[in-house]
Parts: structure tokens; C-alpha cells; sequence
């Protein structure tokens, strides 16, 4: 019995055939084979019966999953030794495209692990103070399992924190911290808040507000038009039942004024490990909520001429650096770059790509130079180069190369940039040339949604 995902037509058949005499009651196979001897028995009878698996119940079925299945029942039946060895070439040939299709060399080069952005506010938020860990949750704060973080750990959506809840009681430690970010919070994260205060234990929730959802498109947090506030997140909580609240921002001077809930305090985020070691010491739950808006985010309001763009620049003199790298400690920053000179390996930085978090001047380094009130020298207009098109002559067209093997194409991008629409223009192009494709059309952790519903 073929049939995708559990055997509910299988177990159907079986009810169904149960009281037939033995003589004529057909053996009904699907997602286990017979064991080997003994075949009274079914997959209920075995302590592993994973181990006779022959049709997969956790995901698809491939026709080549289906085709080995059939060589299987039937090489087991008996059949002749043509069609035996007719059958063996079929399923070497199988297995050689689905080799090809597994193996991927990728170059030194080509190796690119997952990072926060340029001036992301990840950067700083997701420290802890030494001697402490931290548990990840889902969003771009994700990738601080991979950095020096001491952060370990991840739920579904809505259960950041959850785990420490059954953890406390059996381990040494006293305290976590637990990550989640403000649209993840809005969805079902304050859910992982109430239960953590309910549960009694010690754990300082670190709310992530970046003031837009980054990973799918840069929406504002919630269904208001306005979003939703660290004002509201800090009175919730304050509900909630937490113990302290405490909001961390690269702009204090904006709260001057405003009324938040009582005994909720505003400090710098220069202060935050002094705030996070203070949070580790209070029994029960409490909550610090980092206020600084996506990089990303920043970077597209400032094109739009919605947020003011710092006039401000970092840069290096390499004459003076010394290559120590603590810039790029403290900022963990993707624009502070390694730069090769004659005396050696120093730092740059790519001001192409710098979103003007300043997080590198923390370094204990004389060589930075801050420039406040300039802007890059833009072309002049006369200086510059246009090609006329026609100058150029007609393309050639494309040696198309000869497919007689799986072919494998990978599409690089985020949100917007076409990954979707070429996939589909190849793959439309295969079919119509009769030939079978298999395309994904989401991967990696920039998955965007650029309105209104184009998703990639």
C-alpha cells in the first residue's frame, strides 16, 4: 500500500481483510517489511520496527523512494535473473543522479557563515555578562548560537525561555537569560513571559525591539498602524507580575517626558552588562527591553527620507593600527573589514556597507577618526562615463550546454530581488522541454515578505 505521510489506508485494508480465511487473506505491506523468518507479527510486535522501514511516513514519497520499494517486494517474491539484473541497473542509475545531485564543492572562499548586519542592534543586545548563558529563540537573534555569545538553545515561536521552566530544578545554575524579539513577543512570546512567572524561576527575559519584524519585511510590531510600543511592552509586563523592568536604548534623550510604567527605568545600552549583572541577582522574572531599531530597517528609512541620516563617519587610519581586532570585538561588525598592507594585516572599514552604529569606536584604539558634518565627494556629472547600448552590438546567444545528467542551480538573494521569479522562469523553460524539475523556493535566514504578499 503506497501512500504518503501515516498509513491510515493501510490499517484500513487490514481491518478490512482481518476475518478472511488464511488460505486466501493477502499479506499487506506499506511503511514496514516483513522481518526476516518469523512473519506472524507487524510493526506492533517488533521493539524496533524503524528498523524494517520500507515506505517513509515523516515526509514524501519520491518516485525513486517508491521504485526501491517495488525492487524490494519484488526481488523478495522471487523474479527471474534478467529481470533481477534489469532492476539492479535501474537502481544504480538512481543512485548515481541522486549522488550527483548531493555533491556540492564549494571553495574556501564560498564559505559565508550567517551574520548580523552591519550596526545590528543583535550586536550589543545579545551579550551576557561573563559567568552567564542565554537561550535563543526565533528570529535574526537566532544567529548568536554560532558567536561567542554563551548562548545555547532554541524553541518554536512563543516558547522562548520555556525550557528553563523544567531545567532549573535539575542543573547548578541559578539564573538564565532568554532572547526573544518584539514581533515574536507580539505573536505568542508573552505567553513564554506568563508561564516563566508562574513557574517561579529565575530568568531575565531580554525583549529585542527593533522596532519593525526585520526577518520578514521590516512590518511594524503588531496590527496598529502605529505598532506596538515599548511603552505598552513595559506595562505589560508590569502586569504580568515581573519583578524589574528595565529599558535599554542607543537614544535615552527620547524618553525624556514620556510616562512609563512605574518603577521602569531608561539607561544607555553602554550600561547593559552593569543591568544584566544586577537582573541575574533578583529572584523571579524580570525583563529588560532593548530598544534600537533593525540596522536594515534604518538604513531603508533614511533612503526614503523618513529618518534622519547621522552625519557622521568612522574610519581608520591605517598608518596608525596596529591589526589588534578589538574593534571588531566590540562591535562584532561586518563593515569593520581586514585590510592587507605592507606591514601587514590592519583594519578598515567598508563605509559602502557601515550603517553608522559607531559601536567600533569602543575599541581601545587610537587610530579611529570620527568625521562629523561631511559627506562623500559625489562624480561630477562632466567626469563621468555613459555607454551608448548600440554601441555595444547585438548579444550573442547563449551556448546552451548538453543536459544528459541532473543539473543543479542555486539562486542567491533576499525578499524582492527575484530569486522566485527566475527559479520559476528555469524551471517553466525545463518542463516545456519535457524535462522533470524540482525547484525550492525558500531557504536560509533572510526570508523576506515585501508587500503586498510577494514572498520569497
Amino acid at each position: 500500500m503506497i501512500e504518503e505521510k501515516r498509513q491510515v489506508i493501510e490499517y484500513q485494508l487490514k481491518e478490512e481483510l482481518y476475518n478472511w480465511r488464511d488460505d486466501v487473506r493477502p499479506n499487506i505491506l506499506g511503511k514496514f517489511d516483513e522481518a526476516e523468518g518469523d512473519m506472524s507479527g507487524g510493526e506492533w510486535s517488533t521493539p524496533n520496527p524503524s528498523q524494517r522501514t520500507l515506505l517513509r511516513a515523516n515526509a514524501d514519497l519520491t518516485p525513486a523512494i517508491i521504485a526501491r520499494a517495488v525492487a524490494k517486494r519484488l526481488k523478495k517474491l522471487g523474479i527471474d535473473a534478467d529481470t533481477t539484473a534489469r532492476i539492479d541497473a535501474h537502481l544504480a542509475l538512481l543512485d548515481a543522479k541522486e549522488k550527483s545531485l548531493q555533491t556540492l564543492t564549494l571553495g574556501a572562499a564560498a564559505e559565508r557563515t550567517p551574520w548580523f548586519c552591519s550596526g545590528c542592534p543583535h550586536n550589543t543586545s545579545t551579550k551576557v555578562p561573563e559567568g552567564s548563558r542565554a537561550m535563543a529563540g526565533i528570529g535574526c537573534h537566532f544567529m548568536s548560537l554560532w558567536m561567542d555569545r554563551s548562548t545555547t538553545g532554541f524553541t518554536q515561536m512563543g516558547g522562548e525561555g520555556v525550557p528553563w521552566t523544567g531545567q532549573q530544578p535539575f542543573c547548578t545554575d541559578q539564573h538564565i537569560f532568554a532572547n526573544i524579539g518584539d514581533g515574536t513577543y507580539f505573536h505568542s512570546g508573552i505567553l513564554a513571559v506568563r508561564q516563566s512567572v508562574a513557574s517561579g524561576v529565575n530568568i531575565t527575559y531580554k525583549i529585542l525591539y527593533n522596532d519593525a519584524v526585520a526577518m520578514t519585511g521590516g512590518q511594524p510590531v503588531g496590527e496598529r498602524a502605529e505598532g506596538h510600543s515599548v511603552v505598552q511592552i513595559a506595562m505589560s509586563m508590569k502586569a504580568e507580575g515581573a519583578q524589574r523592568i528595565v529599558v535599554v536604548t542607543d537614544e535615552p534623550e527620547k524618553y525624556e517626558g514620556v510616562a512609563l510604567a512605574e518603577g521602569v527605568r531608561v539607561f544607555h545600552r553602554d550600561e547593559l552588562d552593569r543591568i544584566q549583572r544586577e537582573m541575574r541577582e533578583i529572584k523571579g522574572t524580570t525583563v529588560i527591553i532593548y530598544d534600537q531599531t533593525c540596522a536594515t530597517e534604518k538604513r531603508r528609512r533614511r533612503k526614503r527620507g523618513t529618518m534622519v541620516d547621522p552625519a557622521v563617519r568612522v574610519m581608520i587610519n591605517e598608518e596608525v593600527c596596529e591589526g589588534c581586532g578589538d574593534c571588531g570585538v566590540q562591535s562584532n561588525c561586518l563593515s569593520v573589514e581586514p585590510l592587507e598592507t605592507e606591514l601587514g594585516r590592519k583594519r578598515t572599514i567598508n563605509q559602502s556597507t557601515c550603517n553608522k552604529d559607531t559601536s567600533c569606536l569602543k575599541g581601545f584604539c587610537p587610530s579611529f577618526v570620527t568625521v562629523e558634518g561631511g559627506s562623500f565627494k559625489k562624480k561630477s556629472s562632466s567626469t563621468s562615463t555613459t555607454i551608448n547600448p548600440a554601441s555595444l552590438g547585438a548579444l550573442p546567444e547563449p551556448v546552451l550546454p548538453t543536459i544528459n545528467e541532473p543539473w543543479g542551480t542555486v539562486v542567491a538573494g533576499v525578499g524582492g530581488t527575484g530569486v522566485i521569479t527566475i527559479g520559476q522562469l528555469l524551471g517553466m523553460a525545463a518542463h516545456m522541454e519535457g524535462k522533470g524539475i524540482v525547484t525550492q523556493d525558500s531557504a536560509g535566514l533572510a526570508q523576506k515578505v515585501v508587500r503586498p504578499g510577494v514572498t520569497s
